[in-house]
Order: C-alpha cells, then sequence, then structure tokens
C-alpha cells in the first residue's frame, strides 16, 4: 500500500519518484478523456503554447520523452487539427509545430483538470514548502541529467550548455548536490 514500508517513509528517493510520477501520470489520463487527450498529447499542446514553432526534436526534449515518441503525437495532433507543421523558413527539412485555433481551444478546455491535479498534489503544504519542493524536483532532474548516460550519448544541446561529463567521471560531490540543510529543511 502507498505510504507503508518501502513505498512510504522507509523508501528509496528515486523509488517514491517513480511512485508519484506514476500515480500522477494515471490520475491526468483519466482526467483528460473527456477532452479526447492523452497525458502526452496535453503536454506537446501545453509546452508549444508557450514555445510556438518547435521542431520535434526540440518538442520532445521539452516533453522529457524520446523524438520518435513525439512524431507520433505530433502526428496524431495534426491529423485531428491540433497542431499544424510547416518546414522551417531556412531549414527546410526541419517542421516547426504550432497550435491551431481548435489546439487551443482543446487545452484550454482541459486545463482546469491538470491545475486541479496540480492543487491536490500541493494541498497541506506551504507557499514555501512547495518552494522548497519544486527546487529539489528541478535540481535532482538536472543532476540526473548531468549524470546520464543518455546525455552523455546526446549529440544536440541547447546553445550554451555544456557537455555531459561520463558517469565513470562523476565525483560523489557531483551527484550529492546541496545538502539538505541548504533545501531549507531540518536535519533529522
Amino acid at each position: 500500500m502507498i505510504g507503508e514500508r518501502y513505498r512510504g517513509a522507509e523508501g528509496h528517493s528515486g523509488y517514491l519518484l517513480r511512485q508519484a510520477s506514476y500515480e500522477f501520470r494515471g490520475a491526468m489520463e483519466l482526467a483528460l478523456q473527456a477532452q479526447g487527450l492523452t497525458a502526452a498529447q496535453y503536454t506537446a499542446l501545453s509546452v508549444l503554447a508557450r514555445d510556438p514553432g518547435l521542431s520535434g526534436a526540440d518538442l520532445a526534449r521539452a516533453c522529457n520523452t524520446t523524438p520518435q515518441a513525439t512524431n507520433g503525437v505530433l502526428a496524431t495532433l495534426e491529423r485531428e487539427g491540433l497542431v499544424e507543421r510547416r518546414p522551417h523558413p531556412t531549414h527546410g527539412r526541419i517542421l516547426q509545430a504550432t497550435l491551431t485555433g481548435e489546439g487551443q481551444q482543446r487545452l484550454e478546455a482541459a486545463t482546469p483538470a491538470v491545475r486541479a491535479l496540480e492543487a491536490a498534489v500541493e494541498d497541506g503544504f506551504t507557499p514555501a514548502q512547495i518552494a522548497v519542493i519544486k527546487a529539489w524536483l528541478i535540481q535532482t532532474a538536472q543532476r540526473m541529467e548531468r549524470t546520464s548516460p543518455a546525455s552523455a550519448r546526446s549529440q544536440t544541446r541547447a546553445p550554451g550548455q555544456t557537455p555531459a561529463v561520463p558517469a565513470s567521471r562523476i565525483t560523489k560531490a557531483q551527484v550529492k548536490g546541496p545538502t539538505h540543510r541548504s533545501m531549507g529543511g531540518t536535519s533529522a
């Protein structure tokens, strides 16, 4: 049962992150059914609303998925008239995705359900606690990105991004990152 033994406070952080992610994604899939969207489709629409004109590869990075999976999501969204893809003005082989009016409407209709889930996640925490949790999640993702073999293999990086360090060259201090106390928590 969630919250007990290894699925609770005794559990490893990685397992608990995966558990929370799995449960959130399932709840999100269920909440989005009324709008005829999947979590992956909603995520793509949401990112494109904030960052229109992304290529499939850039959208995949922003959505934390593979270019192949993103291409499938984009094909479905395009078929449903929610996005359109047009050749990049100078790099014709690159297709840029943007929301259509219908895509924007569907996103706006679905967003309240997603925000309600996020509110449920944050329920019982103060704004300061939520800020600490968000900082920890961001820092965790950044640390894992630096140590991930997938990052080391990546041939495409954002402008100004430094190359990933091979996992064999990572020091304990690099993986550890900031201490619990520096994150605003208290020691046990």
